[in-house]
């Protein structure tokens, strides 16, 4: 039984062995029982390790500079209750509170047994993700989704996501949207050579495909892109005729189902399809599931099909051994892209 402080009665006898044992001769057992400790506080719940035995196979990568990155990477929305949830304003707040940091790492977990190895971060989980990696020696890596700061310093956010520890950066799309909106966005050129300064490879992301087409037009070449990346055959969908590129995000209750809605994020998805034929540089495609309205096995398909090099879904624990699964089936069963594989 756990005592109150939480330390079982089994380490506390461990501990007291090691205590005991003559210093010059500790050094050995010491990594063993460390290890130990380690597997002990492991994050694999038992439903977890159950599903776990269902994995159809390996997950295939690909790369990205010198790394080689599973085709599915774990998203963060759930985990920081940016649910998307369309009327539904509970949907968040339900998700912050089960992504406790412990859900967290259990989450991280499973997904890296699975063969995830890449997950998006922002800067209030590295204090969670850097204490996973400690605990269990994961290998797991990680891009930040980060932001420009303001204009007195607009490296600080991504300065400290250096110092926080992310392997990758990018600059998360509705941040370069508004650079784009407001013609900013030749800020993206110094952003850009920091993060590559810091020996780290550079991202940028986008909602609008006209912010993608703003970039390049001021010379920012990124490393990869993030690029929402989803049809439009779901129910709560935004009419044709009422899209623009960049929607005016409500911050009431939405009660319009007409108008623009939270789970509608490539508003001209062919032009985003006809664009990145040209570009050599891999994209991750996110919010393929229109954030949740499109089913996992169809969403995954015609992301992959229509030219994403990687894709990057949100996943509750329980969700991740099934998505895992469809990625496999869909990567072993896809026909030759239009778009050739750039990673």
């Amino acid at each position: 039984m756990e005592k109150k402080s939480g330390v079982s009665e089994s380490r506390r006898n461990l501990l007291k062995g090691l205590a005991m044992l003559p210093f010059a001769g500790s050094f050995s057992i010491f990594s063993s029982a460390a290890r130990m400790l380690s597997n002990e506080q492991g994050y694999l719940t038992e439903e977890a390790k159950a599903s776990l035995k269902n994995l159809k196979g390996v997950l295939p990568k690909g790369k990205l500079g010198k790394h080689e990155i599973s085709r599915l990477v774990m998203g963060c929305n759930p985990m920081g209750g940016w649910s998307h949830s369309r009327d539904l304003p509970y949907v968040g707040e339900l998700s912050k509170h089960w992504h406790t940091e412990k859900k967290m790492k259990e989450t991280w977990a499973i997904a890296e047994q699975a063969g995830v190895n890449f997950c998006n971060l922002v800067e209030f989980q590295y204090k969670t993700f850097n204490e996973y990696k400690k605990e269990t020696g994961s290998k797991m890596m990680n891009v930040c989704q980060c932001s420009i700061g303001e204009p007195n310093d607009r490296l600080k956010p991504v300065k400290k996501a250096v110092a926080d520890g992310a392997d990758f950066i990018y600059i998360q799309g509705e941040n370069v949207d508004g650079l784009a909106k407001t013609n900013a966005i030749d800020v993206m050129l110094k952003t850009v050579d920091y993060i590559r300064s810091q020996g780290l490879l550079a991202g940028v992301g986008a909602h609008s495909i006209k912010t993608i087409h703003a970039s390049l037009d001021v010379g920012v070449r990124p490393d990869f892109y993030y690029k929402t990346f989803h049809h439009d055959n779901y129910w709560s969908v935004t009419p044709a005729e009422n899209r623009k590129e960049y929607p005016n995000y409500p911050e009431k209750r939405i009660t319009d189902r007409n108008q623009w809605n939270d789970n509608m994020w490539d508003q001209y998805y062919k032009l985003t399809i006809d664009t990145f034929k040209s570009i050599d540089v891999p994209m991750f495609g996110f919010k393929v599931l229109a954030a949740g309205s499109i089913p996992p096995e169809d969403g995954i398909r015609w992301a992959y099909e229509n030219g994403a090099d990687f894709v990057c879904l949100g996943m509750y624990d329980f969700q991740v051994v099934d998505d895992v699964n469809t990625a496999i089936d869909i990567l072993g069963s896809l026909g030759k892209r239009e778009r050739p594989w750039r990673s």
